[in-house]
């Protein structure tokens, strides 16, 4: 069957339509929020509460709820409904209809349509049902002038939805909140009410407190309640009652943080952040408000979030407490893209950006949903969520829900579209072959996106239209489409082949199979069909039936294909392509055949279209409005029928458009626009369609057209605090941008352009969004629109904030005085017009009319109005509360203004000083008001209180300071001097006047730093190692308290350390003058010095370094690397390199070489030890000793001596020819045979290697031989034989060296003869052995002589000495020897013919005898010792060895060099007592040791100080100078001190200040009473010891007034005495007396009796019997500075007694025996009868070493020189050497203090007082440039023998009459041998006095004692009989002297000893000169500083001649009746006992 092909070309046509008309899904839009529901939602069942959600999509959405898990919201009735537009109401309801699940549960809004559905956040609903509930006030007190706090209390059930609104100040006054009160009140945004200034007034007042309910705005008022004001004034530091702890606002609001304190006086606040590094103070600005308890923060930002701190504090102290403010900050979420298309199988991905302000988000708790269900995380990354592989389910809704910690929740919603994706076959159907009859149904199913259509065909051709064909199709939930064909009885010619189609715009896939019937071939009908030229054509052949064999196709009777073109398909269908039209239109004719040969043939035609074509076109460039244009639209081919029509943006051309469209001719279309406007603008397209083809070209025509408005700007007016929306759009081509621009001033000024920035929002579409409008943000905007296109277009608009009245402050407070007039003023900002009206009482408007009294001004102020109430002859009725209400078109506002009227106020009282700093006094008192007065401030008055100053020049001298702005009860006032005294009072000052000021307060400000250094800083060098830093105080200003001390710190300038070493000082605390003497410094060495003043509140700043180098001293290490080379027999060069440069210690000048040989001498004849100075660093010693061991020493020496020596370095010199044989004998032995001997050389000069003998044989005239005989250097002798008889021999001898033969000896001659006679041919001379072993004396004679051995002119025997023995060869052997064995042994020869003689003079050499060691000073820490050394043994001293110890400590040893003669030990212990003995070394052995010496260093225990000097009471407390406490020469350890009151109780508990005190310049005790009596005991401890005293003291009266007599006279009463206070003192102290005074008396007694009885044989055990006594002395005093004692020794007979100062100890006391006494044994020594002789000490050096002789003077011609020349020893001392041998201690300048001595008699008592040196070098360093007394000194000379012509006679009869001595010259003598010297004059000289060895001397050494315990009236008193015992004595003896002058002339000087002979009653008494002849010393004026010293009178001295023996021996008890009592003053420190030590005199 042939089926026309036009009918075919329509099937497609429709079916293309149908295609392209189906519904597609671009215009559905899925769901969005258009109101989503809060996320909590609160409200009353009473009221009910309903929540709004509306959505908006395509299709609409429908919205529903749903509860937290899921479930639907149901309706239930009465309770709750949901609306129809979406909206869920939860009904009022009964309180017992309260169900949970409904009234406080969550829910969620839902909205979904066909696209998706979206959730809404959680609301978390809550009901609350109402209850009642009351509040209460709680007040929380205040004293007087403080801040009280009412606090609302809400029950805890309602807290959170109840707040405080107000609070009313009965009986109507209502106060309500406000960020700052009026002053008065202030009523907090959290509810708490601050009442200011709390007054007495205040208590009569009520105050209630309004509260309402937030949800029921139900108004709840509590009672009435009072103040309470405490009556306490102190102070209380503040408390934090009240605090937001967090504060949660959103961005652009504001925030009110809170901290309320608590605290008298009212706390200040300070307020910091703590958001940075730091805490940062918080500062007032545009935004932030700092009022006092709140800090107000307008519209926050994220950067205001953080913590808080606010610090209230008052001078109680402060508190504080941290606040943390969340800034909730808006965020804006937003999914991108919001909507996403993807094709299927693609990957969908979603972004969520979280943006604040325009900025990211940090890290937030993203959710992701899709249509309202949550997806699991493993989706999406971090903000991304990723959707692979897209499939149709994927499409939906998809929401990003962000939560914040707060808990709020944000959401955005995108949607997930698929794109076009072309259709795919899901299912498909198959091939089948079947019998015609059955039903048959094929199937198809396809997806796509958008969702496909599906068409079939049959063969290619439309489906047969007959019932049995039925076509269905339907769409899946998932969107897949199914379509089926469905055959109900199928038949032959339904066969074919079926092709279903899926189709959309992305494109179309088909399938096709085969259905095939059984029967015989039919072809149903062929179509005709339009072929399209160009393109292929495909024709099937609708054959039916089954099987078919064979399909062939003809054209006009021929079978195709007949051309390349054509073809045939294996299926049977042909093909052509190309199409052409000519050839291929046509008809064409299928047919087909079955095997069986039966075949079916049908025929169709094909017509060929050709397709139109078009020519481009397009429209001119640069078209603007009004032109004209026009373009024609032409088809190049085409088949017709053509149809040719113009679209405009894809749609028909509009007819308001105004385009003609022309047709030039059927191909042809013109389009013309007579005027373009901006409506043409567009894309025009022709489209020009056959039935072949539809062509479509476009062209863009653009039309330029300038700006114009779419929506124009207006002006606009806004409301404060609000948001206003500018709109500004304008619309040209090309699209215009919008600028808006701000008017800097008036309409017509500069314009800036506006810029995104906080609260300001340019939004695309560009409108202007402005937030929080304030008054700044008024004025004029230009929105300016520009496309290029012309000047563009603007607009000025004027923006207008419109703001309602409003006030700075809700209410202030008005003072006037009474019967003033009062002026309420009122400022209110806002929009004017204003209209304002005064009202009382919040209710009775205020008319002038109506009231004569009152007048309103009204006037207008920039920002709104100003108005002014007066009231005239205001009186306390008119006080009270006043309203300003203000009101314009936007809203009303008041102010309340409270008046009140005031009276002056009273004085306030009370005044007290609450804290007392350096520089600031905090002052408070308690004010008084008078009825309704108020006090608007404080006047505080101040000035110095100094009482040294009359009052009347106080006038006008205040300084004052307000209290103001809130009047507190206290003021702060500042910038005061420290440590001053300052009066204050107050003065309250109201706006009725002020009143008296209040009493005075007088307050002494707390000391602080010192401000200022000390002054005149200076250094001076005192030693090498010593500083005398010295300063002045601070200027009295800047001490700022009392100085207590100073710190010294010191450097060395040349060390790179910046720190100092720092020594404090204690002062005076009055700012003193300072000095400190720095010792143990760096030798030499420069040093900076600073100095620090400090008080009691700490040091303040250094002075100025000052710079002082201490002095040059030697240097402390010896040359190093000292070095020796020999050049020659006589000369040895010595080089060394200096000391390290740190141990010079100052310039050296150079260096001294010490040398002496190595000589083993006896005794050497002379020292010859040699020094060399130079400054080289070598030296070459020249005339030494040939071929001899030198020691060599250097040492370098500075200009203040020579250093330290280098160890001895042993250098021997070159060896040379020696020299001449000492001696030589020639003998004759036969009658031809001569014996020569001889003696070798005394100088060798090296090593004898051989001796050469000549020999020489002379006739008278001639030599007729000359021999020469070598001999070895071992023999001594030869003996020439075979001589020519009567022949005269020569002999000499020669000796020989390895460097050759030496000189001759002298020439001896004999004649051989045959008479020979005795010779001794032996040598002698001395002989030097050790002893104890055994030495032989040769005797070798010729001519057999007979011999006989003398021993001092005594013949030896054989056996005549038990040690010796006498050989057969004349030898003498003496073995064992012994010192005795020493002298000339003589052996003499005789044979008739001749004799001859020789001696040998044996010397044995011995362990030396002891040392004598006598002691010459002690101080502190050192004992300076010197020693003479004893026999030594024939041999020399090689060293010395000190033992010292401690008593109870272990023994010490230190070797000292064989040169010295004097040690000092240092580092002792203070006031210790110390063994110390010295032993000598020989080579021979060790001396025994000297006789032990115990010494004391000086200090003893502690003294007391006076009363008066330790202790100065206050009214509560006492100052206890521990400074005055005397040390005694031993420092201070620690002090215990406790005190108790003095009762009646006797076993009052002592109160314990303190067990271990250290040494301070004063503490005080405090705590204690007024006027009390109290005891204080003190214990001070020390090396040396204790001391404990008790003193008595009463405390001032409270005023500081001296207290009653009662209780002064009861503190003298029982005071006790220093030492009877305590009896462990006591106890010891009357022991020790009477043991001291048992010991004295037992001492005298034995004395005289000794020397009364004694018979001459007896004076040896006499002496050893004094040496006993003495010795026991000596160890009974433990607690002298120091004494020594010297024993008697044995001297040799060149010894002499000392006669310099430098040999003698400064104050040794010398025993001086009789002449022709016994010398005691060398190592056994005690005293003879013994007189006692002192010595000033001349600080000079001993003689080093033992072996240097004395100088060779006579006795007679020694007394000769002193009694001519006194001062003979001046000049013969050695300045340079005295210098140079100073000790330590002499180093200082020549002013150093020389104490005078006083002579008395052998029995005078001992004496006890330390030495006036050793005081002085006990003194403390720094002291000794202070003292500057007198000095004096004096020499004694005795009588010569030949004077005295009595004592020779006496010395003939008794031995032991040496009790008196002539110790004193005569009248005459004396006057020229006594020296007085000047103070100041010249230099002191050494006093020595000769003595016959029969003379005795005592002297005494005296110390004055620094006492407490005498008082000044005994010192007077004793002074006062002194006098008369003087004056008594100087009228029995003025004839003696006649120059005596008075004691009072005397006084002021120290003593001037000088001897007189007085007599008093027949007794001749020793005087001194310069007092007359009184035997009494002139002393200074007593003081409390001294004690005289009784007893120490002045002996019988001497008597003259013609009555001695008388005075001698008849009357020896008057020597005691004549004593005259005498008085010594020295300045001493330390309390002594009377002691007395002697030495042995040394005879010459």
């Amino acid at each position: 069957m042939w089926i026309s092909s036009r009918f075919f070309v329509i099937l497609l046509l429709l079916n293309l339509d149908n295609t392209c008309s189906e519904p597609f899904e671009a215009h559905l839009r899925g769901p969005g929020f258009v109101m989503e529901p809060p996320g909590r939602v609160e409200f009353s069942n009473s009221s009910g509460g309903w929540l709004d959600c509306s959505a908006s999509g395509s299709p609409q959405p429908t919205v529903d709820w749903v509860h937290a898990d899921g479930s639907a919201v149901t309706e239930i009735h009465g309770v709750r409904r949901v609306l129809r537009n979406g909206t869920l109401v939860l009904m009022p309801f009964a309180a017992a209809a309260y169900h949970q699940d409904v009234h406080n549960t969550i829910y969620r809004c839902i909205a979904s349509n066909s696209v998706g559905r979206i959730v809404s956040r959680d609301v978390q609903v809550r009901a609350v049902v109402a209850q009642a509930y009351k509040v209460d006030v709680e007040v929380l007190s205040a004293a007087r002038g403080c801040t009280a706090i009412l606090r609302c209390v809400v029950p805890t059930f309602v807290k959170e939805l109840v707040r405080v609104v107000s609070w009313v100040h009965e009986p109507a006054i209502y106060i309500y909140p406000s960020l700052q009160g009026d002053g008065k009140f202030h009523l907090l945004p959290t509810g708490e009410l601050l009442i200011h200034n709390l007054q007495e007034s205040d208590e009569s007042q009520s105050f209630r407190c309004r509260s309402m309910h937030r949800l029921t705005r139900q108004v709840v008022v509590s009672s009435p309640t009072r103040l309470r004001i405490n009556s306490h004034r102190g102070i209380i530091s503040p408390s934090v009652v009240e605090h937001t702890a967090h504060v949660q606002v959103s961005q652009d609001e504001g925030a009110v943080l809170l901290c309320v304190a608590q605290g008298c006086p009212s706390p200040e606040y300070s307020w910091f952040t703590h958001n940075g590094a730091g805490p940062l103070p918080v500062l007032s600005g545009p935004r932030v408000r700092l009022l006092g308890p709140i800090l107000a923060i307008e519209a926050v930002t994220g950067e205001d979030s953080g913590v808080y701190k606010c610090t209230a504090g008052n001078v109680g102290g402060e508190a504080s407490a941290e606040l943390r403010l969340t800034v909730a900050t808006p965020i804006q979420v937003e999914i991108s893209p919001n909507v996403l298309s993807v094709h299927m199988g693609g990957t969908a991905e979603f972004r969520c950006l979280v943006t604040s302000n325009g900025s990211p988000v940090g890290m937030q708790n993203i959710l992701w949903y899709k249509d309202g269900r949550q997806l699991p995380s493993s989706g999406r990354v971090e903000d991304t969520l990723v959707v692979p592989r897209v499939s149709r389910e994927n499409r939906g809704m998809y929401q990003c829900v962000v939560r914040r910690p707060e808990g709020d929740t944000f959401q955005a919603t995108a949607e997930l579209q698929l794109g076009d994706a072309p259709p795919v076959l899901l299912y498909s159907f198959i091939e089948q072959t079947l019998q015609p009859g059955p039903a048959v149904s094929l199937k198809c199913s396809a997806a796509g996106n958008p969702t496909p259509q599906i068409s079939w065909t049959l063969d290619g051709f439309p489906l047969p239209s007959n019932g049995r064909f039925m076509i269905g199709q339907y769409i899946t939930v998932h969107g897949d489409v199914i379509s089926h064909v469905n055959i109900s009885h199928v038949m032959v010619e339904d066969g074919g082949e079926y092709a279903c189609i899926a189709e959309n715009r992305a494109g179309r896939v088909q399938h096709a199979a085969r259905l095939n019937i059984y029967g015989l071939p039919y072809i149903r009908l062929i179509p005709k069909v339009t072929a399209v030229s160009g393109e292929t054509l495909n024709l099937k052949c609708p054959v039916a039936g089954y099987p078919i064999e064979e399909i062939h196709w003809e054209r006009g009777g021929r079978e195709l294909p007949d051309d390349i073109r054509q073809r045939v398909q294996p299926d049977g269908s042909l093909t052509i392509s190309p199409v052409q039209k000519n050839s291929d239109s046509g008809v064409y004719t299928c047919w087909a055949r079955n095997k069986q040969g039966h075949s079916a043939r049908r025929s169709g035609e094909v017509t060929v279209i050709v397709p139109p074509s078009i020519e481009p076109f397009a429209f001119q460039e640069g078209l603007a409005e009004g032109m004209r244009t026009r373009t024609v639209c032409g088809v190049s081919r085409g088949d017709p029928p053509l149809k040719l029509i113009w679209l405009k943006d894809g749609d028909p051309l509009p007819d308001l458009l105004g385009a003609n469209v022309t047709m030039l001719d059927q191909y042809s279309s013109l389009l013309s626009i007579p005027s373009l406007s901006a409506t043409h603008s567009g894309e025009y397209t022709c489209v020009a369609k056959n039935p072949a083809a539809e062509i479509k070209y476009t062209a863009l025509l653009q039309v330029k057209v300038p700006p114009r408005w779419i929506v124009e700007p207006v002006d606009a007016n806004v409301e404060r605090n609000r948001h206003i929306m500018l709109h500004c759009q304008a619309q040209g081509v090309p699209t215009p941008s919008i600028v808006w621009k701000k008017a800097t001033g008036s309409k017509s000024g500069e314009y800036e352009e506006v810029r995104e920035r906080p609260f300001t929002k340019l939004l695309g579409n560009g409108s202007l969004l402005l937030q929080h409008v304030k008054e700044d943000r008024e004025g004029f905007y230009l929105c300016q629109a520009n496309n290029g296109i012309g000047t563009g277009i603007g607009k000025v608009i004027q923006l207008k904030v419109n703001s309602s009245p409003y006030f700075s402050s809700t209410s202030r407070s008005v003072m006037v005085k009474k019967g003033d007039t009062a002026l309420l003023q009122c400022a209110v900002s806002g929009d004017k017009p204003i209209n304002i009206v005064w009202m009382r009482s919040g209710k009775n408007t205020l008319n002038p009319s109506t009231n004569y009294k009152i007048s309103v001004k009204q006037e207008a102020t920039p920002d709104g109005v100003s108005a002014e109430l007066q009231i005239r002859t205001v009186d306390a009725t008119d006080s009270g509360p006043y309203f300003c209400r203000a009101s314009n078109l936007y809203g009303n506002d008041q102010q309340l203004v409270q008046l009140q009227v005031q009276e002056p106020p009273l004085p306030p009282s009370v005044l007290e000083a609450a804290m007392i700093s350096s520089r600031s006094v905090n002052i408070k008192w308690q004010p008084k008001t008078l009825g309704t007065g108020d006090v608007t401030k404080y006047i505080v008055e101040f000035r110095e209180a100094d009482h040294s100053l009359p009052p009347a020049l106080f006038v006008d001298q205040w300084q004052q300071i307000e209290v103001k702005d809130p009047p507190h009860f206290n003021a702060m006032i500042e910038n005061l001097k420290p440590a001053t005294r300052y009066a204050f009072r107050v003065i309250a000052e109201g706006s009725a006047g002020r009143s008296a000021p209040s009493q005075e307060l007088i307050v002494r400000t707390e000391p602080q730093r010192p401000a200022g250094p000390p002054l005149s800083l200076s250094a001076r060098p005192l030693s090498s190692t010593e500083l005398l830093i010295s300063w002045v105080a601070p200027l009295p200003e800047l001490r700022h308290g009392d100085i207590q001390g100073y710190n010294v710190g010191y450097k060395l300038s040349s060390s790179g350390n910046t720190a100092y070493n720092f020594t404090s000082v204690s002062g005076d605390g009055d700012g003193g003058n300072g000095e400190l003497l720095l010792s143990g410094l760096a030798k030499f060495a420069r040093y900076t010095v600073v100095v620090q003043a400090f008080n009691q509140v700490g040091p303040g700043p250094l002075s100025e370094p000052t710079a002082a180098q201490t002095m040059e001293d030697v240097p402390s290490r010896p040359p190093e690397d000292v070095r020796c080379a020999a050049l020659s027999s006589q000369s040895l060069q010595v080089s060394w390199q200096p000391p390290p440069i740190y141990h010079t210690n100052g310039l050296l000048q150079g260096y001294k070489l010490i040398f002496e040989p190595i000589i083993d001498d006896i005794q050497p004849s002379k020292d010859e030890v040699e020094s060399r100075k130079t400054t080289a660093l070598t030296m070459v010693l020249t005339g030494l000793r040939k071929y001899t061991n030198y020691s060599i020493q250097v040492l370098a020496h500075t200009r203040m001596g020579d250093g330290v020596v280098s160890k001895p370095l042993f250098c021997h010199s070159e060896e040379d020819v020696p020299e001449a044989p000492a001696d030589i004998k020639v003998v004759s032995s036969s009658s031809q045979s001569l014996y020569i001997s001889w003696l070798p050389p005394n100088e060798p000069n090296g090593v004898i290697t051989k001796y050469s003998l000549y020999t020489r044989v002379v006739n008278g005239r001639e030599e007729l031989n000359n021999e020469k005989r070598s001999l070895p250097s071992q023999q001594a002798y030869y003996e020439a034989k075979g001589l020519h008889p009567h022949m005269e021999y020569q002999f000499w001898v020669t000796a020989s060296t390895r460097v050759g033969e030496g000189k001759s000896s002298r020439v001896s001659s004999q004649i051989t003869t045959n008479r020979i006679p005795a010779r001794i041919i032996s040598f002698g001379g001395p002989v030097v052995r050790p002893w104890r072993s055994t030495v032989t004396l040769p005797c070798t004679a010729v001519g057999k002589p007979k011999r006989e051995w003398f021993k001092s002119d005594v013949a030896l025997r054989q056996g005549g000495l038990h040690n010796s023995q006498l050989l057969d060869s004349g030898d003498l052997i003496i073995s064992s020897l012994q010192l005795a064995d020493g002298g000339n042994y003589s052996c003499q020869v005789d044979n008739g013919i001749g004799t001859d003689r020789l001696t040998h003079t044996l010397i044995v050499q011995v362990p030396p005898t002891a040392p004598v060691l006598y002691v010459t000073s002690a101080t502190s820490s050192s004992i300076l010792m010197h020693w003479k050394c004893g026999f030594t043994g024939n041999a020399p001293i090689t060293g010395y060895t000190l033992f010292y110890r401690r008593a109870n400590g272990n023994t010490d040893e230190m070797q000292l060099s064989r040169h010295a003669s004097s040690h000092e030990l240092k580092g002792l212990m203070c006031g210790s007592t110390y063994q110390i003995h010295l032993s000598a070394q020989n080579k021979v052995g060790t001396s025994p040791t000297s006789t032990i010496l115990h010494v004391r260093t000086q200090g003893q225990s502690p003294g007391h100080p006076a009363s008066t000097a330790l202790l100065a009471p206050n009214s509560t407390s006492l100052l206890v100078r521990l400074h005055s406490w005397p040390d005694n020469g031993c420092p201070l350890l620690y002090f215990v001190l406790q005190y108790r009151a003095v009762t009646d109780d006797p076993d009052a508990e002592w109160v314990l200040v303190s067990n271990a005190l250290k040494p301070q310049r004063r503490i005080v005790v405090n705590n204690l009473q007024p006027s009390t009596l109290y005891q204080l005991r003190m214990e001070a401890h020390n090396v040396a010891g204790i001391s404990q005293a008790e003193f008595n003291f009463v405390t001032l009266t409270k005023d500081g007034d001296p207290p009653p007599p009662e209780i002064m006279h009861r503190g003298r009463s029982g005071q006790t005495t220093v030492i009877f206070a305590n009896i462990n003192l006591l106890i010891p102290t009357i022991a020790a007396v009477s043991g001291m005074f048992c010991t004295i008396i037992m001492i005298i007694v034995c004395y005289r009796h000794m020397l009364k009885n004694a018979p001459p044989l007896a004076e040896q055990s006499q002496i050893q019997k004094e040496s006993l006594e003495n010795r026991a002395n000596s160890e009974a005093a433990q607690r002298e500075r120091y004494y020594a004692t010297i024993h008697k020794v044995s001297m040799q007979n060149n010894d002499k007694i000392p006669e310099t100062s430098e040999d003698i100890s400064p104050y040794a006391t010398f025993q001086l025996s009789e002449a022709g006494g016994n010398m005691s044994q060398p190592h056994h020594g005690g005293p003879a009868n013994t007189l006692l002789h002192s010595f000033m000490y001349h600080e000079r050096a001993l003689a080093e070493g033992c072996s240097s002789p004395p100088p060779a003077a006579s006795k007679n011609r020694r007394r000769h020189s002193r009694k001519t020349e006194p001062e003979s020893e001046e000049s013969e001392s050695d300045q340079d050497q005295l210098t140079s041998s100073r000790t330590e201690s002499s180093n200082q300048h020549e002013g150093k203090i020389k104490h005078s001595i006083i002579y008395h008699g052998a029995q005078s008592s001992t004496s006890s007082d330390l030495s006036p040196m050793s005081e002085q070098k006990s003194l403390p360093r720094r002291g000794r440039s202070r003292y500057h007394h007198q000095q004096y000194q004096f020499s004694t000379n005795t009588t010569p023998r030949h004077h005295n012509s009595n004592k020779m006679n006496n010395n003939t009869t008794s031995n032991t009459n040496t009790t008196a001595t002539n110790t004193t010259a005569t009248p005459s003598t004396s006057s020229n041998s006594n020296k007085i010297l000047s103070p100041r004059g010249g230099n002191l000289k050494s006093i020595s006095s000769t003595f016959k060895s029969q003379d005795s001397i005592q002297c005494h050494i005296p110390t004055l004692v620094k006492s407490p315990s005498i008082s000044t009236q005994q010192q007077k008193q004793f002074h006062k009989q002194q006098l008369q015992n003087s004056s008594t004595n100087n009228s029995q003896h003025s004839s003696s002297n006649p120059n005596s002058s008075s004691l009072k002339q005397q006084q002021p000087l120290l003593i001037t000893p000088k001897l007189h002979q007085l007599e008093a009653n027949g007794q001749e008494l020793l005087g001194l000169d310069g007092i007359g002849n009184s035997p009494l010393v002139a002393c200074m004026p007593p003081s409390s500083q001294f004690r005289p010293i009784p007893h120490k009178s002045i002996m019988p001295a001497h008597e003259p001649p013609h009555h001695h023996n008388h005075s001698q021996q008849s009357h020896p008890h008057q020597q005691q009746q004549h004593q005259h009592p005498g008085t010594l003053l020295n300045p001493s420190t330390a309390m002594l006992s009377s002691k007395f030590f002697t030495a042995p005199t040394l005879p010459k």
